[in-house]
């Protein structure tokens, strides 16, 4: 709970709590160097603090969907992501003209801004997607012994949406008999249940941060695979920035968001079809090359959001 002084300044994150999110740590680090007061939590979370310290908070929301106006010094909407699932279109429509105006949206791209379609004269910034400053050290890290490895591996959701059951179909039928896969992430219950005996397949769970770059650190290919279709093309894989700056070798699939990230920042990558295994040419894999991390300095959380130049703001 926030007991703050009326000189003091605090930020409260509100999100939905249904994924992770890299980001509020990042921010949580930045702003705290700042000499801001940094919490997270739910809109019920936030409703527990002392009406006073509400008067002087910024509320930084990640979106989320809050038709309620927030009782808040500043309100910030945080678009990571567009809408995803059934009726994800609808969804955003209804984002766009139920929510009340904050005093700043933060996208992650601009065509991402373009499809939300505000036309309300709000102010917005775009705050594109970072890679922890550590990760440029865990290199010299070292590994426990019990952190699991593979021949590939994946750190992500792992769902029927993701089209996950047609992934692992292909991985089943392609792999070499002593290739393995390992899966870091929630997992939906039938393709845990449908894969879960397959040989080469592992279900490491979802992990710490940390805990799951280590598992990457430790695989000899980390793959990227995207969906093709909306809200996935208009926002950068944040799993594919990391394994660059883990200086990986990748696989990854033919999915538009892999591509522009991959010619935007010169990575390193094999690109196979949509379903990877299917189109996996074994000889061009072995020549993948690994990626270099000096050349990736630039995704940066502390420097992305340095960038943007929100503080100014607050």
């Amino acid at each position: 709970m926030i007991h703050a002084s009326p000189a003091s300044k605090a930020i409260f994150i509100v999100h939905p709590g249904k994924a992770n999110y890299p980001e509020i740590a990042a921010y949580t680090s930045y702003f705290g160097d700042l000499g801001f007061h940094v919490m997270s939590g739910s809109e019920r979370d936030y409703a527990k603090i002392p009406k006073d310290a509400r008067k002087r908070t910024v509320v930084w929301c990640i979106m989320g969907f809050y038709p309620t106006k927030f009782d808040a010094r500043f309100v910030i909407h945080d678009y990571r992501s567009l809408s995803v699932g059934r009726c994800a279109s609808l969804k955003d429509r209804v984002k766009r003209h139920l929510q009340t105006m904050p005093a700043l949206r933060i996208f992650q791209t601009a065509e991402m801004e373009m499809i939300m379609g505000f036309s309300d004269g709000g102010k917005s910034v775009i705050l594109p997607m970072g890679v922890p400053d550590w990760i440029f050290g865990m290199n010299e890290e070292t590994i426990a012994d019990d952190v699991p490895s593979g021949t590939f591996c994946y750190i992500g959701e792992i769902s029927r949406e993701r089209g996950f059951d047609s992934f692992l179909d292909g991985f089943c039928r392609f792999r070499k008999s002593d290739e393995t896969l390992v899966l870091v992430g929630n997992a939906e219950k039938c393709i845990v249940e449908r894969f879960k005996d397959a040989p080469g397949v592992i279900f490491a769970g979802r992990l710490p941060q940390r805990d799951a770059l280590a598992v990457v650190r430790k695989s000899r290919f980390a793959v990227s695979t995207i969906p093709s279709g909306r809200p996935y093309n208009v926002q950068a894989p944040t799993k594919l920035l990391e394994y660059a700056a883990l200086g990986k070798s990748i696989v990854c699939n033919d999915s538009r968001s892999n591509i522009d990230v991959i010619r935007k920042f010169g990575i390193n990558c094999l690109i196979t079809g949509s379903t990877v295994f299917d189109r996996l040419d074994r000889e061009r894999l072995n020549s993948t090359l690994p990626n270099d991390p000096s050349k990736l300095r630039m995704l940066r959380w502390n420097e992305i959001i340095r960038r943007a130049d929100i503080e100014c703001m607050l």
